[in-house]
């Protein structure tokens, strides 16, 4: 299937979910979307693809059927400034997806999901999806020695992994990582889970470099 039909298949959320939520963190969300869909990152994929699941965001004024591809690309730019870094690549070449991207994506993901679920009638399709990041943690060779009383042989590879970063990651990526997953058990009441993230947090404070609030 071809990238555009692929697009063309992005349902758009509600706009009660993501009015909240500033641009440029809807923008990275789009982009790991279109990423796991095997979506080449390039400029125009982008513009569209955050235009279809966020339309009243990326509109173009006057003329609400059209992609602001301004308004976009301004956010690529803003994201790729030394102040964020938040993603890699340049406009002519494709962008490129940073372990930064993907933790600036969880969390926006989190909040999507965190604000579907504040109505009285919760979506089973972001709930869904909510238990898939949570099962992905439970298949993770780091949680399968926990719950086989062997987490004192869990390795930084494998914490890293299971953060879906490496050894080579900032430790502050990693830590907000694992405060995205401890939100999203804690709104499931997976308290198994939770209890897991936490074990980890106290286990590894000195490589993840924890201190104490």
């Amino acid at each position: 299937m071809k990238d555009k039909d692929k697009i063309k298949r992005l349902k758009p959320f509600d706009l009660e979910n993501y009015d909240s939520i500033d641009l440029d963190r809807l923008v990275i969300y789009s982009t790991v979307k279109l990423e796991k869909m095997g979506i080449e990152l390039s400029l125009e994929n982008i513009i569209v693809g955050s235009f279809k699941l966020f339309p009243q965001k990326f509109s173009l004024s006057g003329y609400i059927e059209f992609p602001d591809a301004t308004r976009v690309e301004k956010c690529l730019w803003r994201c790729k400034g030394r102040k964020r870094q938040w993603i890699g690549g340049k406009t002519p070449h494709g962008y490129l997806i940073t372990d930064k991207t993907r933790v600036i994506s969880g969390q926006t993901e989190a909040q999507l999901l965190n604000t579907g679920l504040k109505k009285e009638q919760r979506t089973p399709s972001r709930l869904r999806r909510k238990d898939g990041i949570l099962k992905e943690t439970t298949s993770s060779p780091a949680y399968s020695k926990y719950i086989n009383n062997q987490g004192d042989s869990i390795t930084e590879a494998e914490l890293c992994y299971l953060l879906q970063g490496t050894l080579d990651s900032s430790r502050q990526v990693l830590r907000e990582n694992l405060a995205s997953l401890k939100k999203i058990a804690e709104d499931l009441e997976s308290k198994k889970i939770l209890d897991f993230l936490c074990w980890l947090e106290i286990s590894f404070k000195s490589f993840l470099n924890v201190t104490n609030k």
